[in-house]
């Protein structure tokens, strides 16, 4: 009977993990062009060769995700591994970067990025297209956090925290975790190879085995580690992050952990339960809440109350606080951190150096929904927009 060897298999393709090896350059406007004719992007259909593909976009990730955090580096971040105390790269671990003294800092602010996105990404398509770097990356909303003030009566910037909800996905050979697509891009033992086997003693990082288990080490473990005990901390969740903080928050011991550390909390998509919300929580998302939903309607438009009614069309539910559109804009969901930034961050602003307002009111009602300062938006509301 016939029987191929390994050996005899066609091997697995390799590129070169830097933009410049792999034909790109990045431009004066921080984006990644082709070095053969700067008016295209990242080339995906390299071959007919689905594997090439594959392999050739790992290597280009891995190119950009050290670029960002070379970046974040020079904003100032640092590197923390979890679970705390790992001192070595070689054993399972999942890195988050945070700005330094934290327990110095009146006021910090946490991303819970989607669990589909390596380190420091915010959008793919903006990343490797039109936009850049900085742009579809962390990068540029911590550049936007280090031009805020920390309070009415602090004004060094606020510190910063970026969780890590992806990688979680241990590499042994590469020494780093992989989100769960980016899995499949590592080498193999041919080209032909159908795939990696998942083993939980071997792929599995301690403590935080996926993003629910990330996100709560992060809440029970590091931030009261990090912190100090008078810093305001807050949360800018996206997509399956902010179902999962919103989820833990909404616990009523949770609650009484954070009740008076959280100062707001931001939703950036994600489809939300608040049947088992506790008082608490929901009472605190009515005045120091906000939520961002995809809609027609123009950017920082409200949608809606803490108690729903929204328009027939819409693709979202109430969330216990008042829902903003996302913008016209904002099409897909790894864009909605990027797009809703010019609305999201002076909130955020404001919250921390006027609070919140005493009352929000129902959009469809009476009165206005909103914080007082958002001028623009009730003038929008009250002309019918």
């Amino acid at each position: 009977m016939f029987c191929r060897r390994w050996s005899g298999l066609p091997s697995d393709p390799e590129f070169p993990a830097n933009l410049t090896d792999l034909g790109y350059f990045v431009n004066k406007d921080d984006e990644i062009r082709w070095i053969e004719d700067e008016d295209y992007y990242f080339k995906y259909f390299l071959t007919k060769n689905e594997r090439h593909n594959v392999r050739q976009r790992f290597s280009f990730h891995t190119a950009w995700r050290g670029i960002i955090v070379s970046r974040l580096e020079e904003e100032g971040l640092q590197t923390l591994l979890l679970p705390l105390g790992t001192k070595s790269t070689d054993v399972p671990h999942v890195p988050i970067m945070h700005t330094a003294d934290l327990g110095k800092q009146s006021r910090v602010v946490l991303v819970l990025g989607e669990s589909l996105q390596e380190f420091g990404a915010i959008a793919y398509r903006v990343i490797n297209g039109r936009g850049g770097i900085n742009k579809g990356s962390m990068v540029g909303l911590v550049q936007a956090l280090k031009k805020q003030t920390s309070s009415a009566t602090d004004s060094a910037p606020p510190g910063i925290i970026l969780a890590n909800t992806g990688e979680l996905w241990w590499w042994p050979e590469g020494k780093r975790g992989l989100t769960p697509s980016g899995r499949h891009g590592i080498p193999l033992t041919s080209s032909t190879t159908w795939g990696v086997y998942h083993n939980p003693r071997v792929n599995e990082i301690p403590l935080n085995r996926n993003p629910v288990q990330h996100m709560e080490y992060l809440l029970e473990q590091v931030v009261p580690e990090l912190l100090g005990s008078h810093t305001k901390l807050d949360i800018i969740a996206v997509g399956d992050a902010a179902e999962n903080a919103y989820r833990y928050l909404g616990d009523e011991r949770n609650w009484a952990r954070y009740k008076d550390t959280l100062s707001c909390f931001a939703i950036l998509g994600g489809y939300l339960d608040t049947s088992n919300v506790c008082e608490g929580f929901r009472h605190f998302l009515k005045n120091r809440g906000r939520a961002y939903a995809f809609s027609f309607a123009p950017l920082g438009i409200p949608l809606c109350g803490p108690d729903g009614k929204p328009p027939a069309d819409a693709n979202f539910v109430a969330s216990s606080c008042a829902t903003f559109s996302a913008g016209e804009a904002c099409s897909q969901a790894e864009l909605v951190l990027i797009e809703t930034q010019p609305s999201l961050l002076p909130w955020i602003q404001e919250v921390a150096i006027h609070g919140a307002s005493e009352i929000v009111y129902d959009v469809y009602g009476d009165e206005v929904l909103g914080h007082p300062a958002e001028e623009a938006v009730q003038e929008a509301v009250s002309e019918g927009k």
